[in-house]
């Protein structure tokens, strides 16, 4: 009797879509206004845009604020994580499975209003004495691959623009969709500050770890769909971008 219920279990399990048996680690970071927690609940345009996803799957798994090394590294250890948002290069598509985008800005070099520095090409900046940037983000990884030496990492955002306006960096290395909110919030504004040259532009997603079975990706890639096909998602987008155009295709990359 007992090898015929233990046959019956092995039968019913290997019924079960493959999908249905993931439960997903997500995780997002202190990024405002695309993500940010609240008295320790997360929020901002792509912690909705993810919920909204979630609430069409009927899917309940919390989503934890994490500083970005932290989610990068689980991101490459273990299956059946996601993380987002994550600016796309050819580097993490060959590591990743990726839908979006969920929105799309520039990548820049920030330096203070009466900065005597002239940046006209990513060269220049070379030339600086030290550059923020945020520890194990796009920008670092960018900036490493093209051979900088002067850079400054820190453990937040926040941490960098503080340094800025300390006059302890000479530029800052950040997107242009985050930069307003993290340079209020250091007690500053965009207006004292100058966008002295670009760097690229910043495609952001929702990334899904190696392992992460394919049936559940697409299964969030088609919600994506339907929430920008409806209008949630450019609701969701201008409440946080008001002057921004919400990017309304949907791709899945990567693995």
């Amino acid at each position: 009797m007992k090898s015929v219920i233990r046959l019956v279990l092995i039968i019913f399990l290997c019924s079960i879509p493959r999908f249905a048996l993931a439960t997903l680690n997500i995780y997002t970071e202190e990024w405002a206004p695309i993500s940010f927690s609240v008295d320790g609940k997360p929020d901002g345009l792509a912690v909705q845009v993810v919920h909204e996803i979630q609430k069409r799957l009927n899917n309940h798994e919390p989503i934890r604020v994490v500083p970005w090394a932290r989610g990068w590294k689980i991101m490459t250890e273990q299956p059946n994580t996601v993380l987002f948002t994550m600016t796309r290069t050819l580097e993490r598509e060959r590591m990743f499975s990726m839908i979006g985008p969920v929105a799309v800005g520039t990548t820049n070099f920030y330096a203070l209003k009466n900065s005597q520095l002239n940046i006209n090409s990513i060269e220049d900046a070379k030339q600086a004495k030290a550059i923020g940037v945020y520890r194990s983000s796009v920008e670092e990884q960018l900036l490493l691959e093209r051979g900088f030496s002067n850079i400054a990492p820190s453990s937040t955002p926040l941490l960098s623009a503080k340094q800025l306006m300390k006059q302890r960096i000479d530029l800052w290395c950040n997107a242009n969709l985050t930069a307003p909110s993290i340079l209020a919030e250091a007690g500053a504004s965009i207006d004292d500050v100058k966008s002295l040259y670009t760097i690229s532009a910043n495609h952001l997603y929702i990334a899904f770890s190696k392992g992460t079975p394919s049936e559940e990706i697409d299964k969030w890639k088609e919600a994506l769909i339907s929430i920008k096909a409806d209008g949630t998602f450019a609701q969701i987008y201008h409440r946080w971008l008001p002057n921004d155009a919400p990017p309304m295709e949907t791709e899945r990359i990567g693995l």
